[in-house]
This record gives structure tokens, sequence and C-alpha cells, in this order.
């Protein structure tokens, strides 16, 4: 499959990220490995919604809306890089985060814990889930997933595409 639109539009949004009078190196360097990371993603369009597992209920899935949510989104999500250093860098680009359309960032919890991120990017015709982490392996990114679909109203019904990043 091509890259969705819907994904372009999230990672232009990711980019403009670090457009700023000042963006420090580590910011820069940081999406440098970030883009590296996309470059090999996949893109599924789903044609049915998934039924939701129950793993994670309406009260364990937060929108990120202050900064201490963002840096824990940012945890979780550098811990897909292997080293450390690339780790400190994705934090650094990824905790600078501002909150604006048409991405939303959202956050999993369990037992008072983050344990699962995504980004969700919304326009009028689609849907993308995206940069879904998962920390526990007692449940899967589709767990996250299906139950974040729950949240976000998102059905058979709607007369979007809805796409997953994986």
């Amino acid at each position: 499959m091509t890259i969705p639109k819907i994904a372009n539009i999230k990672n232009e949004w990711l980019y403009q990220q670090v457009d700023v009078e000042y963006p420090t190196k580590e910011s820069i360097a940081g999406l440098a490995l970030y883009k590296d990371k996309i470059a090999h993603c996949q893109y599924e369009q789903l044609s049915k919604v998934p039924q939701p597992s129950g793993v994670f209920g309406d009260e364990d899935l937060f929108l990120v809306d202050f900064h201490r949510l963002t840096v824990m989104f940012a945890l979780l999500q550098s811990r897909q890089w292997q080293h450390q250093s690339d780790r400190d860098l994705i934090l650094e680009f990824l905790s600078q985060i501002i909150y604006s359309e048409p991405c939303n960032l959202y956050l999993g919890f369990r037992a008072g814990e983050a344990v699962a991120a995504a980004i969700v990017t919304n326009n009028d015709e689609e849907i993308l889930i995206s940069d879904v982490v998962v920390r526990d392996e007692q449940f899967s990114p589709q767990d996250f997933i299906s139950d974040l679909c729950l949240k976000l109203a998102i059905d058979d019904n709607n007369s979007c595409c809805v796409f997953v990043e994986r």
C-alpha cells in the first residue's frame, strides 16, 4: 500500500514541531531518527473496525493535553529505540510537541502507569492511528487500537477510512 494522504499530514505536523526559531540540535537529531523509523512503516486500511478488547476501559485512555502527559508519551515512544542516546534524542524531539489539529496524542494506563501510546490524526475523510507503542506484554498493540477506536467512537458506521500505521 502506498502512504495514505493522512499519514503525510501526520508526518508534516510532527516535522513542524521543530520548525521554531531556535530548535535544539537534539530535537533536530531526534526528528532525523524519527524520519528514518517511519520510512519503514506499513499502512493498513481497516475494512472493519476491530471489536473492543476490554483491556482499556474509557477511564484508562487519556487525551494528552498537558506537558507531563506529553513527557510520558515521549518516554513510551522512545522505548522503540535500542540505544539510550537515541532514546534521549527522541525524548527531546517528542516532548516539545505543541497540541494542535489535526493530531492528538493518547495514552493508555494500567494500574496508574502509562503503558500504551498513539497518535490519532483526523481529517474529514480519514483517521490514522499511528505511532502505537505498548510497553506491557500482557496485551497487544491491537488491544490498544481496538479500545482506542471505541473511545473515539470510531465504528463501521463512520463515513471515513481508518488507517493503522505498523
